[in-house]
């Protein structure tokens, strides 16, 4: 018995099976090989198409093994990702103009009318500086002189703030209104940018400068630079300004308090002998023109049973029958210290807790102060109020500068 012909380019048929027309599958590998060793690398099947081809279909690949790139690596996806997010290196970023051009890019008018805008703020900053060297120069401020200089401070900030607004706003003018519309998108490209980034760079900049119409808007020009100037003189005061204040600690060694000037309240009010129960507590002031306002010059008047202090050496007539004064400044770092305890005689500063002992000489009990609060040596005029001795026996507030009694 003849055994059938297999058709051209397949196999021969076995009894039982139906012919697919196509590649048959092996039930085990060959040899102990897998089934895709067997059937050969994907290279290989595609280099020579042979009986691994199905159907009999014998039309080769247009792929070769050299062509063939396995693209399912880490490295190639790296590539890819490289790709999404970053220019190629032989092309440079382009600016896209806007559809809708600015008006004063098409009218003249409008054009000058920006350009004399622009001037105008960049004077007004020449003129705030102006007037910012002359407060500092010709109105300083004197410690403990009532002569309006109160709003020295205020003044300086008032014009460098305008000085320096004149600068901003009249920069920010002359982009929204003279400088060509633009918008440019880069993607993000690696730091180390190849010569031919930098060449555009530099063509943009040039060009950015001609848009700018420095080099035919004198008066912008003349202006922006003279406003630049102007504003390079702003710390120049700065720089010589430890002159008179080169010795800043000698100022704070005195404050307002003067011998015979009476202590007052808030309200300006001065307080008398008797006033004040025992365990109350008053926040004064001197009496001199503006004290109530002198914020180095606050104190606190305890009293307390004349029994329950300890006079310190030296000390034992600046109280007047249990009535003792300090200053309210921290000697920690400068907070408020008006917390008192009738019953313990504490004085805390809420701060950082820094804990005094009023009955004796406001030593401190606990916390972050280096020295006790100074001390106002006090004493009662001939109408029976509160007068001062004289100023703190030191300087008052933090302590870190030397520090020498007075």
């Amino acid at each position: 018995m003849s055994t059938p012909l297999p058709p051209e380019g397949g196999t021969p048929e076995t009894p039982g099976q139906t012919s697919t027309g196509g590649q048959q599958p092996t039930s085990e590998p060959r040899g102990g090989e897998t089934s895709a060793s067997a059937a050969g690398s994907i290279r290989e099947r595609l280099r020579n198409p042979g009986p691994q081809s199905s159907g009999g279909d014998t039309r080769g690949s247009h792929l070769t093994g050299d062509d063939f790139v396995n693209t399912d690596t880490s490295a190639a996806l790296e590539d890819s990702g490289r790709g999404m997010g970053q220019l190629s290196q032989d092309s440079p970023p382009e600016g896209v103009e806007i559809d809708q051009p600015r008006g004063n890019d098409l009218d003249p008018a409008a054009a000058r009318a920006s350009e004399r805008k622009v001037s105008a703020l960049f004077l007004l900053s020449v003129l705030a500086v102006v007037a910012f060297l002359g407060v500092y120069w010709f109105a300083p401020f004197q410690f403990g002189v009532e002569n309006g200089n109160t709003y020295f401070t205020p003044m300086l900030g008032l014009t460098m703030a305008v000085a320096l607004f004149g600068i901003g706003a009249g920069a920010v003018v002359w982009a929204k209104e003279l400088m060509v519309d633009e918008e440019a998108v880069q993607m993000r490209a690696p730091f180390g940018s190849p010569p031919e980034e930098r060449k555009a760079t530099a063509l943009a900049l040039q060009q950015g400068f001609r848009d700018s119409g420095l080099p035919r808007r004198t008066l912008l020009r003349n202006s922006v630079l003279l406003g630049g100037g102007a504003l390079a003189a702003l710390p120049v005061p700065l720089l010589f300004g430890l002159g008179p204040y080169a010795h800043k600690e000698r100022a704070l060694e005195r404050t307002a308090w003067k011998k015979g000037v009476r202590l007052i309240r808030q309200n300006g009010t001065p307080v008398k002998l008797g006033d004040l129960p025992i365990g109350a507590v008053e926040s004064v002031f001197p009496d001199v023109p503006r004290g109530t306002k002198a914020a180095d010059s606050t104190a606190l008047l305890i009293r307390m049973r004349p029994e329950a202090l300890i006079p310190v050496k030296g000390r034992e007539d600046w109280s007047v029958d249990g009535h003792i004064v300090y200053s309210s400044v921290c000697t920690h770092l400068g907070c408020p210290v008006k917390l008192y305890e009738q019953q313990t005689h504490n004085l805390l500063g809420p701060c950082h807790q820094s804990t005094f002992n009023a009955a004796d000489g406001a030593q401190v009990k606990f916390g972050p102060a280096a020295r006790p609060l100074p001390q106002l040596a006090i004493s009662v005029d001939p109408e029976g109020y509160f007068v001062a001795q004289g100023d703190f026996h030191e300087p008052i507030g933090p302590s870190y500068w030397e520090r020498h009694q007075s």
